[in-house]
This record gives structure tokens, sequence and C-alpha cells, in this order.
């Protein structure tokens, strides 16, 4: 099997509203499908987000868009701009594989795509967190050549909006 990595189209739709439920479960987070759709579709329309779908691939198949291949992970990430470097940089916010698909390598190639067009669009890097015991992500993550944070905590204020 390979693994082919997209943006997402309008005919992806349905089935990245199905993983972003499923991605956000795993937060213990529910979110009604309509709002889930609402919420994907206007980052990306506005250009807020980079949305990308992996679907795996019998070998010897070629991707196309809209191929009818099942889709089994995606990535959002937000660009946006880092003051103390002056330039670019991409947060990768979300990335998730179907339970199924896992082992297959479809997250390494979001990973791996989402750092390419990161570094092809001028971010000088692409930064992400993740929860503490979700090990699997850590063990990615580092293979891919991300390190873990010595030199900042991270913090987050809850505005309740």
């Amino acid at each position: 099997m390979s693994v082919d990595v997209r943006p997402v189209t309008d005919d992806d739709v349905d089935a990245v509203v199905d993983l972003f439920r499923q991605y956000l479960r795993f937060y213990d987070q529910e979110v009604p499908a309509a709002e889930a759709r609402a919420y994907l579709t206007a980052r990306r329309d506005a250009g807020e987000s980079v949305l990308l779908v992996a679907a795996l691939l019998p070998d010897g198949d070629e991707a196309a868009s809209g191929d009818g291949h099942e889709l089994v992970g995606f990535a959002q990430s937000y660009p946006t701009w880092s003051s103390v470097s002056l330039s670019r940089s991409w947060v990768l916010n979300d990335l998730f594989v179907s339970p199924t698909a896992r082992g297959t390598g479809a997250g390494r190639a979001l990973v791996q795509e989402t750092c390419r067009r990161a570094k092809e669009a001028g971010a000088i890097r692409v930064s992400l967190a993740t929860a503490w015991d979700n090990v699997a992500a850590q063990g990615l993550y580092e293979s891919e050549g991300f390190v873990r944070d010595q030199h900042f905590h991270h913090y987050a204020f809850v505005t309740g909006a």
C-alpha cells in the first residue's frame, strides 16, 4: 500500500468531517456534524488553514483528486507569524488517522507533506502540541525531526467565549 496526501476537495468534506469528529472524540469533545463541517469549511475557504487528507492506495495505483479512495486521515495546519524570528511559522494543530489505518504510514505522510508545504510557503518552522500520554504521536513527531521544547512552558487562558 502507498499513501496519497493531498488538499481537501469539496468532494472530501463528508469524509473529513467524520474523521474530524473522531479526532475531537479522542480529546473528549463531542461536536455535531453540521458544526464540524461549518468550522472546517470556514477555515479552509477563508485561507486560514491548510487542510490535507490521506488515502491508502493499492501498490501501483495512481491517485487523483476525487478518485474514490477511502480517506483514512487528515491534518490541519494554521499558517501564522513568529515575531522572534520575523518569519512565517505553521502550527500543525490537528492530525488524525483512523484506528484501522494506523501503522500504514498515513500519519507520517501527512506530517511530511505538512512540513514540505510549510517550507515551500517560506515558514521557518512547524510547531505542534500533543497530549502527554499520546506516546505514539510523540514517537512519530520525534522520528520526523521534531524536537521537544526545552526552553518554554506553554500556557492557555480559557476565556469561556
